[in-house]
């Protein structure tokens, strides 16, 4: 599988208190539904790209009311950085191990006394593959 290149979410897992545990839902369902707050929605709206040197970059829009300067701080800051026309949100790193894509979660400690590994599988599904808890079709 060739995850490189540009993804949207089409998919999420949200609680269900009927099952008392996560479902996967359409986001346009997410999108649509009035409990969600609209900073909330705008991450569905994030586009993911796997890059060819083993980058995963989350992709949001830059807000139209955003103020260039305050743009320009959060760029010095550290915290965002701009990727074309998009902020970057969050940066992780995948790998091809064994034909298997993995991504590293970031998840840190030990279970029984042995270190847990950080590297979480992206596994194919029938619309396109599962990123931690959004399934992605790609652009």
């Amino acid at each position: 599988m060739n995850v490189v290149g540009l993804w949207k979410i089409a998919k999420a897992d949200k609680f269900d208190p009927s099952v008392l545990g996560l479902v996967e839902a359409d986001v346009e369902d997410i999108l649509a539904d009035p409990e969600f707050s609209e900073e909330d929605k705008s991450l569905y709206l994030a586009k993911i790209l796997f890059t060819e040197d083993g980058q995963i970059l989350t992709l949001m829009d830059i807000p139209e009311d955003m103020p260039k300067e305050e743009l320009d701080e959060l760029v010095a800051s550290g915290e965002f950085e701009l990727y074309e026309d998009k902020l970057v949100i969050e940066k992780k790193q995948w790998k091809e191990e064994n034909g298997v894509i993995k991504f590293d979660s970031g998840e840190k400690g030990e279970v029984l006394g042995e270190a847990v590994d950080p590297w979480r599988e992206i596994p194919e599904t029938e619309y396109g593959i599962k990123y931690a808890n959004f399934g992605l079709v790609k652009e």
